[in-house]
């Protein structure tokens, strides 16, 4: 068990057990020589891009992938010495740090990669790459119906290895039939590719949820799936076979004896009913990721009871209702907000409208992350 510095009472706990666990499901689903592209962008989703990315290595993901140069340096300064993709671009000025901390750039179009090209000559050094397409994402990337010649003159830069070439799903969880359009002419383009001949050493399009729903994302062309969000335990369809790896906890700080028709925090939204109703107060807020959209709505758990949230949440606290006989609760008993026998990630982000994605890359930097394993439990009670 690992923690952060902090002297709050208030704690991610990050269960690498569950994540081992998701990992070893996702390579069940693929053909054994399939590679893996481990996603940690956004701090792993908020899980800790670190320790995260190093039990990944551990279990066998050859490669990492990051959004921005920051989060790959990161990385890299952790000790980290894996392949590691960048998904996003980056300007001109900061191309030297590619070079410095060894990351392969994503390239978006024919007159960036030569621009990039000649940076790395003027090191010294060739550059490695991944071309990103865009098949329907309509986001980054070359478009598929005019990728084939960009590539072509991308390949004939002096220099230039194409490591990657890869696209990526919109909606490859709910509209399956679209996703299969979008994989079909990806893969035209890829028998494109190696028809005049031009090397490249990965072909990739799969994310968590193609895994999931489209096989034809893990066959032949395709040497690589990107899963993301499974890895930590959550999924916008359900699915029972992966855990959530993530609970958000924190330990009473106070508990008021009310009065019948005093009030609870700001706005005054909710008021107290009889005489003797006991008011715990837990010190966690929206600074830390609990939005006041959940006010009066959330349920958390304490001694393995739920309990509600009353009144509006603040930034730095939320107030729970133990009603007029609270079973033995005192201060400092340890709460979950979400996770581990309260609301799950899926859940919680149902009651404030955010996808998982959002719940969990909302947990602050301010609240430290606790990495459990049950060898780590054993070391405890011995």
């Amino acid at each position: 068990m690992y923690l952060n510095k902090s002297h709050r009472p208030v704690w991610a706990e990050i269960n690498i057990d569950a994540i081992r666990a998701n990992l070893l499901y996702v390579k069940s689903k693929l053909p054994p020589d399939m590679m893996i592209m481990g996603v940690v962008k956004a701090d792993a989703y908020g899980h800790g891009a670190i320790p995260v990315s190093q039990e990944l290595l551990k279990l066998g993901v050859e490669y990492l992938a990051v959004s921005n140069i920051d989060e790959a340096i990161e990385l890299r300064n952790a000790g980290l010495s894996s392949p590691l993709l960048l998904f996003g671009p980056v300007e001109s000025p900061e191309f030297g740090k590619l070079i410095q901390f060894n990351m392969f750039p994503t390239v978006f179009s024919f007159e960036y990669a030569r621009e990039l090209s000649e940076s790395y000559r003027y090191r010294g050094v060739f550059p490695k790459v991944h071309i990103k397409i865009d098949s329907g994402m309509g986001r980054l990337g070359i478009p598929v119906d005019d990728a084939l010649l960009e590539v072509e003159q991308i390949s004939k830069i002096e220099g230039m290895i194409i490591d990657g070439i890869y696209s990526h799903y919109p909606s490859s969880d709910d509209d399956i039939e679209y996703s299969e359009q979008q994989t079909l002419k990806f893969t035209k383009l890829i028998a494109d590719i190696k028809r005049l001949g031009i090397k490249v050493r990965h072909f990739h399009i799969s994310n968590s949820s193609g895994i999931f729903n489209l096989p034809s994302s893990f066959s032949d062309p395709y040497t690589m799936v990107r899963p993301g969000l499974c890895l930590y335990g959550y999924s916008s369809q359900k699915n029972p076979e992966i855990q959530n790896s993530m609970s958000l906890k924190a330990r009473v700080a106070a508990i008021n004896k009310m009065k019948q028709g005093q009030t609870v925090s700001y706005l005054r939204t909710y008021k107290i009913k009889e005489n003797g109703e006991n008011i715990a107060v837990i010190p966690v807020g929206y600074a830390d990721g609990i939005p006041t959209i959940l006010s009066n709505k959330l349920k958390v758990r304490i001694k393995n009871k739920l309990y509600p949230n009353v009144g509006r949440i603040c930034m730095d606290y939320m107030m729970v209702s133990l009603g007029q006989n609270p079973e033995k609760i005192q201060i400092g008993d340890e709460v979950t907000v979400f996770g581990e026998g309260a609301a799950s990630v899926e859940y919680f982000g149902k009651l404030c409208h955010r996808i998982p994605y959002e719940v969990t890359c909302a947990v602050s930097k301010r609240v430290p992350r606790i990495y459990t394993r049950k060898e780590d439990e054993r070391k405890a009670v011995e």
